[in-house]
């Protein structure tokens, strides 16, 4: 198992109990005490969790903060689950853009069967991710945002203004009762926007937590994007 997937689990694990022990952890994970503090340590200095006598407890970031790596460590299932059901809407030689959600990072695995792809991302993380399985993909630069590790800005925006994508797979954190799609980041919100402007096809990727929740930056409404898609209940 890698570092970060080791840290993604105990911040997964965190969540759920809000304090742990070393021990605890090192039986749960079936990894010695001493890599649990060597990750506890990583995860303190990135200000993730705070380490106390013989554990942790998790950071409570301010709610405009959620970090990239504790998203990726929430509804790992249902957003595989969406992206398998999203992968469907490629087809080989297209341009795609993906955003830097944990949403839309899931469908990377399903582009290795495809020929001829181009992805476009803010996400350098994604973008990694691309490159180690051989996709040709760009990314765009400007400002990175330390917690959700998007670039964002007018640097980031230009650059996604230069193409003309067949398709964008996208998330954001709510989806009102009225069909509002809203953020809590708006530099996330604006990079977005000019994702949905210049694709042909948009899909947005929207687990069940998101229902009814409404954040203070506006996207779109549920009618201006194509597809939604969600996990099965």
């Amino acid at each position: 198992m890698y570092h970060s997937e080791r840290q993604m689990q105990i911040l997964a694990l965190l969540q759920k109990e809000k304090s742990l022990s070393v021990h605890r952890l090192a039986r749960l994970l079936s990894i010695s005490e001493s890599s649990v503090r060597r990750d506890l340590a990583a995860l303190e200095e990135l200000g993730k969790i705070k380490r106390t006598y013989g554990g942790a407890v998790l950071f409570e970031a301010p709610e405009r903060e959620v970090s990239l790596m504790y998203r990726s460590s929430q509804k790992i299932r249902e957003k595989a689950e969406i992206a398998g059901k999203a992968s469907k809407y490629i087809k080989d030689g297209m341009l795609i853009f993906l955003d830097a959600s944990s949403s839309a990072a899931q469908i990377v695995p399903y582009l290795e069967g495809f020929r001829d792809l181009t992805v476009v991302t803010n996400s350098p993380t994604t973008s990694m991710k691309l490159g180690e399985l051989n996709i040709r993909n760009y990314c765009t630069g400007g400002l990175l945002l330390r917690h959700s590790l998007a670039y964002v800005g007018s640097g980031a925006t230009d650059f996604i203004e230069r193409f003309t994508a067949d398709v964008v797979f996208f998330s954001c954190r709510g989806l009102s009762e009225d069909g509002v799609l809203s953020d809590s980041m708006e530099e996330e919100v604006q990079i977005r926007r000019v994702m949905l402007q210049n694709a042909k096809k948009k899909v947005f990727l929207c687990d069940r937590s998101k229902y009814g929740q409404e954040y203070p930056y506006r996207l779109c409404k549920v009618g201006d994007v194509d597809e939604v898609v969600t996990e099965n209940v």
